[in-house]
């Protein structure tokens, strides 16, 4: 309903007190009843906020019109029965933010004016269903989003926070849309961005992730675009469940790859023929990427899929894996594009880390074992750093671990356990902290005495624990070939 047309209902009795110019075309989308003094985290955009005044102190006027105009809100209207009237210095302040204000006469309830507006939004709009139509038809979010357009006389657009525009004129200050996306406490919202009041709605399953989700940006100014943009959002969720469900086969190959990637060498002839039905076909140059849990499973997949053609991505074990084709793109040119999409999305994390490693490229085939273990690394890299998405490639490895990273699991673990299993279990036995004195002796160059500073004990208690050491594995500390077994098991726990 159009805020001139509650205003010219004569029945009512509502009487304007501030109607800037074009206020009459505002709609009114819903009807919010308050006497808060802040009532803007409850507010989305496009309400009529009715407040009987209960709240009204001549110093609270202006952070309340602050809270209504910084939402959105399509108009005030406040009742005369508490104080007889309207307070002139409220009047005031709307009239210095623009914000419409009208006077709800004592005799009139607020029931009656609510009952009116959600009748007046009641109508179908033919509108909606043109645009259905297109859909239907399987023209596309391009052209859904043209029609659009040439009923508004104003772009909309379809956009995400990874994978920028998916459908529409890329709007002005995209980045800050994205901004106001991931920060909103509740969507719908609108905002103003570049002078212009923008209206924004998910369009996307309601439990996915923000960072990932699709969204529809509208103009808020006109009074169609903000009916126009409820019918859009869910018209465009719908076609995002297309995509989903096509998305969901493409899983299902992604599985059969990933399984027997993570499977080790055994499973290396089944690896070949799951790359091939997914669209990998042998000596194809991949990249492995590595990263964390069920939300970096979905935020890898929208990065990549921005980047690469028909990335392999999955979830094995709790950790996130793909496998990315990259013809056209270095590992170090993919780990950009990852940081990027990492960096479009940072402010709707909030507490959750995605840190990734990324292996060297090698041509799928028997290789790709080996950048697997690399990628692994490089991810256990990353989760050591401070940001909350780092991204780490292979070439920031020590060059001891991209070697060891081709050696099989239990290879390994027998190597560590033969070299350095009577140490672990001297420590287990008598929480003796040899294992750490030893990490702290040969990282600092076999210094005893920088050993001792940083382990805060005396060299002399340095020495009997290393003597312990030697003693327990049979290692001299003192040769160059001994101090490298050792610290290779080390690195290897």
């Amino acid at each position: 309903m159009l805020l001139g047309e509650l205003l010219e209902t004569g029945d009512l009795g509502l009487r304007p007190l501030v109607l800037p110019s074009g206020a009459e075309r505002r709609a009114i989308v819903d009807v919010y009843t308050t006497d808060l003094t802040d009532p803007g985290r409850y507010l989305t955009g496009g309400e009529l906020v009715l407040t009987g005044l209960v709240w009204w102190s001549a110093e609270a006027a202006a952070g309340f019109v602050d809270a209504l105009v910084d939402s959105g809100a399509t108009a005030l209207g406040a009742g005369e029965a508490a104080l007889g009237g309207v307070p002139d210095e409220l009047t005031d302040v709307c009239r210095r933010r623009g914000l419409p204000l009208f006077a709800v006469p004592a005799s009139l309830s607020f029931a009656e004016i609510t009952r009116r507006v959600l009748a007046g939004n009641a109508p179908a709009r033919p509108v909606g269903r043109r645009l259905l139509a297109v859909l239907a038809g399987r023209a596309g979010l391009n052209r859904l989003l043209d029609v659009a357009a040439a009923e508004l006389g104003e772009p909309c657009a379809v956009l995400s926070p990874v994978a920028g525009v998916i459908a529409g004129a890329p709007p002005p200050e995209r980045a800050a849309l994205v901004h106001a996306v991931l920060t909103a406490p509740r969507l719908p919202a609108s905002v103003t961005v570049a002078g212009r009041r923008i209206r924004l709605l998910p369009a996307d399953a309601p439990d996915r992730h923000r960072t990932v989700a699709w969204f529809v940006a509208c103009p808020a100014e006109l009074a169609d675009a903000m009916v126009l943009a409820e019918e859009l959002a869910g018209l465009v969720a719908l076609e995002r469940a297309r995509v989903d469900a096509g998305r969901r086969a493409e899983r299902r190959l992604a599985d059969q790859v990933l399984r027997a990637l993570t499977a080790g060498g055994d499973a290396a002839a089944e690896l070949l023929p799951a790359l091939r039905v997914a669209g990998i076909g042998p000596g194809t140059p991949v990249t492995v990427l590595v990263s964390d849990g069920e939300l970096g499973v979905a935020v890898l997949d929208e990065v990549l899929r921005t980047a690469v053609p028909d990335p392999v991505v999955g979830v094995r074990g709790g950790t996130t894996l793909a496998v990315v084709p990259s013809r056209d793109l270095t590992a170090d040119q993919l780990a950009d594009a990852v940081r990027a999409g990492y960096a479009a999305v940072a402010a709707g994390l909030g507490g959750a880390r995605l840190p990734t490693g990324v292996s060297g490229t090698v041509a799928a085939g028997p290789a790709l074992f080996a950048a697997l273990e690399e990628a692994r690394h490089a991810a256990g890299l990353a989760a050591a750093r401070s940001e909350a998405a780092a991204v780490v490639t292979a070439d920031e490895i020590d060059s001891h671990m991209l070697l060891l990273g081709s050696v099989p699991d239990e290879v390994r673990r027998a190597y560590r356990n033969r070299v350095l299993g009577p140490v672990l279990a001297y420590d287990s036995t008598h929480d003796a902290e040899l294992v750490a004195t030893l990490t702290a002796f040969l990282d600092h160059a076999g210094s005893w005495s920088r050993c001792a500073e940083v382990l805060h004990l005396h060299v002399n208690t340095v020495r009997y624990r290393i003597a312990k050491v030697e003693q327990l594995t049979g290692r001299n500390l003192g040769r160059l070939d001994d101090r490298v077994d050792l610290f290779l098991a080390l690195r290897l726990g």
